[in-house]
């Protein structure tokens, strides 16, 4: 069995019986971003703030864009800045990119995802 504890430099340390392995903030942001792209209805990521741009395409490109990373005593906190197709039901698409985002950082990272927010910042018709 694996242990995993946060450290106070921003990294997550995995201690088992021959070493450890560390998790910097911006390699969960990746698989963060790596599973949006598999998700269905979403078709873009928005800016983490307003006065910092607007909504891009997905590509893999800027994987980490749209997507925060914090650590709390609790586990991980990630916010999700989205865009999503427009005609779809926007709580389905949501609920389906929490279920897949939370499952994927757990199974790959084995931390525990405490916070997951979803911000739909716009939606786009796709032609």
């Amino acid at each position: 069995m694996v242990r995993t504890s946060v450290s106070a430099a921003g990294s997550t340390s995995a201690a088992g019986t021959s070493g450890s392995v560390s998790f910097a903030d911006e390699v969960i942001a990746q698989i963060v971003g790596l599973t949006v792209l598999e998700c269905y209805g979403v078709v873009g990521m928005a800016a983490t703030s307003l006065t910092r741009g607007v909504a891009r395409l997905l590509s893999r490109d800027r994987l980490t864009q749209g997507v925060s990373v914090r650590r709390e005593p609790a586990g991980l906190a990630i916010d999700l800045y989205v865009v999503v197709e427009f005609g779809l039901n926007l709580a389905e698409v949501a609920a389906n990119l929490r279920s897949r985002v939370q499952y994927q950082v757990e199974k790959l990272t084995e931390l525990e995802v405490a916070s997951l927010q979803i911000h739909i910042q716009g939606v786009k018709r796709t032609t």
